[in-house]
């Protein structure tokens, strides 16, 4: 559940039409620039076939400018029942859950969905790769958008492209 407070909530559906690092990149610089001082927001950058939404807030916890943290709406919660942020654990933790199941054409389907993701193409790109997997762990449409943005984390961060490189390198030595 969204924690009630007082950011403010803006709706960023138009992401799918930056299709490199770049693009994104130059794309979410220029809406944070407009940021008011002071001011707690509320990014709904997806949403999932299921009606829930990712989300972003911002600023994020380690205050560092471009700094976000990543939700998903109904998702992840805490006690209290507010969103939590998944960890790159739980990724990690889907992954291998996934790979013992999967057999190995499946796997390598599974996985060229994540490329086109790492690469910044669209979520329906990777439709032809995970749409006859068996269902086990978490839903591949969540999985996909969330890598999605940990990738757009990355580069934000690591403006380099290393982190985008390493978390993907992580995600196929799994």
């Amino acid at each position: 559940m969204i924690r009630n407070d007082d950011s403010q909530n803006v709706n960023l559906s138009n992401i799918e039409n930056y299709t490199t690092r770049s693009t994104i990149r130059q794309f979410l610089l220029q809406i944070w620039s407009a940021e008011m001082i002071a001011t707690k927001y509320r990014y709904f950058v997806e949403i999932l076939n299921n009606g829930n939404r990712i989300y972003l807030e911002r600023p994020g916890r380690l205050n560092k400018g471009c700094d976000f943290v990543i939700y998903i709406e109904n998702q992840f919660l805490w006690a209290n029942g507010n969103d939590r942020p998944p960890a790159h654990e739980f990724i990690f933790n889907d992954l291998n859950l996934k790979k013992q199941i999967l057999n190995i054409q499946e796997w390598s389907g599974f996985l060229n969905a994540i490329e086109v993701i790492f690469n910044c193409g669209n979520y329906n790109n990777t439709l032809p790769y995970t749409s006859n997997l068996p269902n086990v762990g978490l839903e591949y449409e969540l999985l996909l958008k969330l890598l999605r943005w940990f990738f757009i984390e990355q580069d934000l961060t690591y403006w380099s492209g290393t982190g985008r490189e390493m978390l993907y390198k992580g995600l196929k030595n799994v």
